[in-house]
């Protein structure tokens, strides 16, 4: 190994130390950039402490407490605190979650072959900016182990091909399937696993597939079978109109857009100029056709939010007490996910969109996540140009998501 190479594998393992020291020193000042991972690290904790007592009382208190998450998590971390003790597992939570971005790293080079490396590594460094990644990580909540077992999934599809064996593919939706028993909306991403495998795989080995996967989940349909027998017989005795399943699909088709446009936005700062070059005629009817429906919306069918959940733009519009900021933001993400569309992506972004069937749509659903999934398991577009040919400015991108994680900080700690 030559000097030069030396030099850029200690800096870059130099960095990533520092970052994940970072994260032990946001657990010191409790840190809760995500504004409410301290509160479900708090409602949550009963949970735990109900599993150390034993397993049937846990299931009992989860289920009876009405809770539509699988128990899965805490079980998993109530059997470390038996034998590690909380200060332990707590700090092992920090480690594990320090995974993820090197996960990511693995995934973004097998994804963009012949991008330079350290261009790759330093872009996967961004999931340490994230509020959401760092709160996770800090309060030990369910994200990011969920978070964790989804990129493993990623990087492994990633490694699929025409001839790949029976047990890689099983391996791959054996992680999306522990992802799903941590945090149940990851079920939806089997649809698009489901449709590439199609594509490449004879019906035999489909069929095994959905037999297998039949199996692993027998233990989740059980009991959430149990759950919503629970939940149906407490909404009839109080008669709750609303409904943490109750949602509109307008809303969250909203959301999901002003997001996108949020988390991509500063990918495309330094290819403006280009931006008359990409988009044709026909694209351009599609965007007037949609600002004259985004104008329906906001004059004869306005979203009328609650006081949670929205997201960024939201926030900001709340404080003005006018949407406008919060529908612009969502036609101009349209604009830029018109960019990218494709029927491979299309299928992407209706999972992530309707990941959340809930009236509540919380921005910490989407952060990491979008940023992890719309830069490896999308194809074509011009994101997926712009990382391939090192187009992106770094540090414009760190200076953007640095003082999006700042912001977030200030805002939680008034």
């Amino acid at each position: 190994m030559s000097y030069k190479m030396h030099h850029q594998e200690s800096t870059r393992l130099s960095l990533f130390l520092l970052l994940v020291f970072s994260l032990f020193l946001s657990f010191y000042y409790g840190e809760n950039s995500s504004g409410g991972s301290r509160l479900d690290n708090l409602m949550t904790r009963p949970f735990i402490d109900n599993f150390n007592q034993g397993i049937f009382e846990g299931f009992n208190y989860f289920i009876s407490s009405n809770q539509v998450q699988s128990p899965f998590f805490y079980i998993f971390v109530s059997s470390l605190e038996k034998v590690f003790g909380i200060f332990f597992t707590k700090f092992s939570y920090i480690l594990i979650s320090s995974f993820i971005p090197l996960i990511f790293y693995t995934s973004l080079k097998k994804k963009f072959r012949n991008t330079n490396r350290n261009y790759l590594f330093f872009f996967s460094l961004l999931i340490f900016l994230s509020p959401y990644f760092r709160s996770s990580s800090v309060w030990m909540t369910t994200d990011n182990f969920a978070l964790l077992f989804f990129i493993l999934s990623v990087s492994k599809f990633l490694c699929l091909k025409k001839g790949s064996s029976t047990k890689e593919i099983i391996v791959c939706l054996i992680y999306l399937s522990i992802a799903t028993y941590i945090r149940q909306y990851y079920i939806v991403f089997f649809i698009f696993y489901f449709v590439k495998l199609f594509k490449i795989y004879n019906l035999k080995k489909n069929f095994k597939l959905i037999i297998y996967l039949t199996a692993i989940f027998v233990p989740y349909f059980i009991y959430y079978y149990f759950v919503l027998i629970q939940y149906l017989s407490n909404y009839e005795l109080n008669n709750n109109q609303d409904s943490i399943f109750k949602f509109s699909v307008i809303s969250n088709i909203l959301v999901f857009l002003s997001l996108y446009f949020f988390y991509t936005i500063p990918f495309y700062f330094n290819v403006f100029k280009t931006f008359k070059k990409i988009f044709t005629i026909r694209k351009l009817l599609i965007c007037i056709s949609a600002l004259i429906v985004f104008v329906f919306i906001v004059f004869f069918n306005p979203i009328n939010f609650n006081e949670f959940g929205g997201g960024i733009f939201f926030k900001i519009s709340k404080i003005f007490n006018n949407n406008l900021l919060f529908y612009f933001s969502a036609y101009f993400g349209f604009l830029l996910l018109l960019l990218n569309l494709n029927l491979n992506n299309f299928i992407i972004y209706l999972c992530i969109a309707f990941s959340f069937p809930v009236a509540i749509i919380y921005q910490k659903y989407f952060d990491p996540l979008l940023i992890l999934s719309l830069t490896t398991i999308t194809i074509g577009g011009q994101l997926n140009k712009i990382i391939g040919e090192n187009k992106i400015n770094l540090i414009i991108l760190f200076l953007y998501f640095g003082l999006f994680l700042l912001g977030s900080n200030f805002y939680y700690s008034q």
